[in-house]
């Protein structure tokens, strides 16, 4: 039996150790019930056991080698599982300091497994293999490994490993503590890395919520913030401030939706009349028709929307109506919180939740029918839907010229290009938007001719009713073009429709030094001329290849149930200018005669 020169006192008892019931680690003998972590008194075994460099004498755990409190620290707990099948590498610059199972590995990785037992019997450990004054010499070789062949391989890789330029000379024990600190310093970087990375992990989602927390508060302010009153009543029109002022008898009205009113309950509204909320009770402080001031907070994205008020003590009522900058713009519709001010805005006469949709005219219709501006079916006309500039959709009219849009558009505004495929049509370009099904099943869209330079066409289309509206031209040579005279020189009615929706075409050839008079004539008795949807396409042949007719118009909605003849412009021959008259309508219905030339053309 080999000896070793190691001492034969356990480190961490004093008292004497025997060879069968000992473990050798570190140059030094230990009980093997000694061989346990100093911190938490885990039993250890050679492969994860580990020694402080400034105490030779004790034994750690893993999760225990660093230092100070931080050993104790839940969170290096976790690090445990990541050093449980960790196997550390031999170190070949210090092979003195190997274990007896260091030996062992070594033995393995050098193909001898065959001279473990005796190896391992025998309680060779690293400074016994390397010393070679008082370790391995040939006769104990040859005691160890009976072939030849596995001497001659032993004594050369021994002889590598004695000669191994990185292995530190005996005389430089203060290198060693050194590099050991290293190690040591690495080990704890290590677990310091992990530590602080797991800390880095929670604080990142503290300021995740801590974030959002943030955002809902500012929300909930902006939400909060109530807009400084506004009497935007001055800044309008005076069609608008029309609308207001003399309202109609059968007026829209609509309840008052209190904050967190169901949406069901929140009444919808548009832009194209006003509607009447409630008066509230017992309030006298209202003499007469008074404009008040607003303030309002609407969707996410809205911007240029005014919201008039006007109080009529006589109908107990307050005459709302939205006005939008930009009808177009779909992110203007939604909920809407209106609050309305009292004469001198001090105190609140209502607050109520309302609903802006967009008015059925711009909304994308679920077909489309093409005809031309003389009422011709269009069979093959192209129909491209864009939204910022991307075709989502394109389609050709069938033998009715109708094509149909698909359901599934999103909401958005989009741009609808229409194109006969023919040269003797314009093609023609606007938006609409699709809004929550607002759309008409039919949309009848009538597309304008090619003109010459000198040539206007106007193109009147309207609702159902009246089923009968009539287009008119005044010259101020005399001339009087309608449904009874349908063509005068150069000035013709190319198009006469008797049961709604149009179109009514006249084209004009226009002379310098000649004005021409247009305007509408309600025919039929049955529905309202201000209430007829009636608009007007001026298509001017100087816009040559434009996709934009010159200029389009809408009947505004007035309380005028009496009107009969709606004055829509002036033509200049020398100038091609058009002047648009604005809210003029006359109640007598003189069509055959020439009244309203004599009246309009005195100047």
């Amino acid at each position: 039996m080999l000896t070793s020169s190691t001492r034969l006192f356990c480190p961490a008892c004093s008292s004497s150790v025997g060879t069968s019931d000992s473990i050798f680690f570190f140059r030094k003998i230990w009980h093997k019930d000694c061989f346990r972590c100093k911190i938490c008194t885990t039993q250890l075994t050679t492969e994860n056991a580990t020694m402080r460099y400034t105490d030779d004498q004790s034994l750690y755990c893993v999760r225990h080698l660093v230092d100070g409190p931080a050993s104790m620290n839940p969170i290096n707990s976790k690090l445990v599982p990541s050093y449980k099948n960790y196997t550390r590498p031999l170190d070949l610059s210090h092979p003195e300091r190997w274990s007896i199972d260091d030996v062992i590995r070594w033995l393995k990785e050098i193909s001898l497994e065959e001279c473990i037992e005796e190896f391992r019997k025998n309680e060779i450990d690293g400074s016994v293999l390397v010393d070679e004054t008082e370790g391995l010499n040939d006769t104990m070789i040859k005691q160890l490994i009976a072939p030849i062949g596995s001497q001659l391989k032993f004594r050369k890789a021994l002889r590598t490993l004695r000669n191994n330029p990185n292995k530190a000379s005996p005389k430089s024990s203060i290198d060693h503590k050194e590099t050991n600190e290293n190690s040591e310093g690495s080990l704890q970087l290590l677990q310091t890395i992990q530590q602080q990375t797991e800390q880095i992990k929670s604080l990142v989602t503290t300021i995740k919520s801590q974030s959002k927390q943030v955002e809902d508060f500012l929300t909930q302010i902006i939400k909060n913030k109530t807009s400084p009153p506004i009497n935007s009543f001055d800044q309008l029109s005076s069609t608008v401030q029309n609308q207001l002022l003399d309202l109609p008898s059968n007026l829209l009205r609509i309840p008052v939706a209190s904050p967190g009113s169901s949406t069901s309950a929140i009444p919808a509204i548009d832009s194209v009349a006003p509607s009447i909320l409630p008066l509230p009770e017992n309030n006298s402080d209202f003499s007469r028709i008074t404009p008040v001031a607003t303030a309002t907070d609407g969707p996410k994205g809205s911007r240029g929307v005014l919201f008039p008020a006007v109080v009529h003590p006589n109908l107990d009522g307050i005459a709302i109506k939205p006005i939008l900058n930009d009808k177009y713009n779909f992110e203007n519709y939604g909920k809407y919180s209106v609050t309305i001010y009292d004469q001198n805005s001090d105190n609140v006469l209502v607050e109520t939740l309302v609903n802006i949709v967009p008015e059925h005219e711009i909304c994308m219709p679920k077909k489309f029918v093409l005809r031309d501006s003389v009422n011709n079916i269009l069979v093959g006309a192209t129909v491209q839907i864009k939204l910022r500039d991307q075709i989502v959709f394109t389609g050709k009219t069938d033998a009715t010229g109708t094509v149909e849009i698909p359901s599934t558009l999103p909401k958005n505004c989009y741009d609808v290009e229409i194109n006969s495929g023919s040269s003797k049509y314009k093609p023609s370009v606007f938006r609409m938007i699709v809004y929550e099904n607002r759309g008409a099943e039919v949309n009848t869209q009538f597309i304008c001719r090619q003109l010459e330079s000198d040539q206007l066409e106007i193109v009147l289309k309207w609702g159902l009713l009246p089923r009968d509206l009539d287009s008119h031209v005044f010259v101020s040579d005399g001339r009087h073009i309608y449904f009874r005279a349908k063509c005068q020189g150069n000035v013709s009615l190319d198009c006469d429709v008797t049961n709604g929706n149009g179109p009514e075409t006249i084209k004009i050839t226009l002379q310098p030094g000649l004005k021409y008079l247009y305007v509408v004539h309600r025919y039929s008795r049955e529905g309202l001329l201000t209430k007829s949807g009636a608009t007007v396409t001026f298509n001017n042949g100087v816009v040559g290849n434009s996709t934009s007719p010159y200029q389009i118009i809408q009947i505004p909605v007035l309380n005028q149930p009496d009107a009969n003849f709606w004055i829509v412009c002036e033509i200049d021959g020398t100038t091609k200018k058009i002047q648009m008259y604005e809210n003029i309508f006359e109640n007598h219905n003189y069509y055959t005669t020439d009244d309203i030339a004599r009246k309009y053309f005195k100047h």
